[in-house]
């Protein structure tokens, strides 16, 4: 299933997981993931890999190890 990143981060606090700073990141981002079947049977770590992976700024990484 297609996954919005709001949707995501009501998810990971229903969940209580953290860092809270990783979840309020997700509020600011306008992009979508997938995620094998339902988000509510999603295993926590699946949402925490895809939260990292929507927060994440590949150009800004490469820049900053430049």
């Amino acid at each position: 299933m297609q996954v919005e990143a709001a949707k995501l981060a009501s998810e990971l606090r229903r969940r209580r997981v953290g860092p809270r700073s990783m979840v309020e990141a997700l509020e600011g981002v306008d992009r979508s993931t997938w995620v094998l079947g339902d988000l509510r049977n999603a295993p926590t770590s699946i949402l925490v890999l895809a939260a990292l992976s929507m927060t994440s700024d590949p150009a800004a990484e490469a820049r900053r190890l430049a």
